[in-house]
């Protein structure tokens, strides 16, 4: 067993689905692998966790996981992954926790959309670059969606509404110029959206928030923020922005009604914003270095 499989075979880790199972690690294999250790899963083919992080796997193809029908997490960060065949994932029916994150990936396969029962998406720090042909809305038992360091300008729209149930969505150092509509997903717990090519925020981006949520808008080119668009967020919610933004609110009511809330808000080095000094109230400040408000 040990000559044929380079893997090891282990109880279930607890941290991730599928813990009351078996999995196969196969992580840092020396040298590290340079495909998929399909001679492993014979001997083993009811596990519910594979871990193959830290290789040189290439590229992925159609029978690479067809005997694992109960797994449940798949791991293959920090490989060289450009190639991802199509119907890898079809037989795939019980998976919920998908890391691909730190790969080459330019172009995931369509069936990746089909996996409805995943909680858990990472495909940050890849090549993604079109997400036409995302099918997002499919996953609606999605919590976690990671795309964070890729060069998308956006995703399809209304992609995030049936997601009822996501807690973080992670898009920072991308190229959006638009946000995506989360007025739906109520139980967000942290958005970070810094470091993109956003020109303007709308003026209503959430809904009626239950959680203290996490929400960096910092580093990108938006000077003008409506104050609106941080109402929604509880007290004891962290917001990471500019401390040279505008922040524009309609009355002073509305100014109120936000040095009242219980936030912390940084900057992008972590030291502490006072709200009171970045508020305009519309019809009563003069536009900074010719920008024209919102208002």
């Amino acid at each position: 067993m040990c000559q044929e499989c380079p893997c090891t075979f282990r109880e279930a880790d607890p941290l991730f689905p599928g813990a009351n199972g078996t999995r196969w690690d196969c992580e840092y294999v020396d040298h590290g692998l340079t495909s998929v250790p399909k001679q492993c899963w014979s001997l083993q083919p009811d596990v519910t966790q594979v871990f193959l992080d830290y290789n040189e796997i290439l590229e992925l193809h159609p029978d690479d996981f067809t005997e694992l029908t109960n797994l449940q997490t798949l791991t293959l960060r920090e490989n060289q992954l450009g190639v991802i065949a199509k119907g890898i994932f079809s037989g795939l029916k019980e998976l919920k926790y998908l890391d691909l994150a730190n790969n080459l990936i330019m172009y995931p396969p369509s069936d990746l959309w089909n996996l409805r029962q995943l909680v858990y998406l990472d495909l940050s720090n890849n090549q993604l670059l079109d997400s036409s042909l995302f099918n997002i809305s499919n996953l609606v038992n999605l919590q976690v969606l990671d795309l964070h360091l890729n060069q998308l300008t956006d995703i399809p729209s209304g992609s995030l509404v049936p997601l009822e149930g996501l807690l973080k969505f992670h898009i920072y150092w991308n190229q959006f110029v638009l946000l995506p509509d989360m007025s739906q997903n109520i139980f967000l717990e942290e958005v970070l959206v810094n470091g993109n090519a956003l020109l303007t925020f709308p003026k209503y981006v959430f809904g009626p928030l239950l959680k203290p949520m996490t929400y960096h808008i910092v580093d990108n080119p938006a000077y003008d923020i409506w104050g609106t668009m941080l109402l929604a967020l509880p007290d004891r919610s962290h917001i990471k922005m500019g401390n040279d933004v505008s922040v524009w609110v309609e009355d002073q009511s509305q100014s109120d009604e936000l040095l009242a809330k219980d936030w912390l808000v940084q900057d992008g080095l972590s030291e502490t914003i006072d709200l009171s000094t970045l508020i305009r109230i519309c019809g009563e400040e003069k536009p900074q270095n010719d920008r024209i408000p919102p208002c």
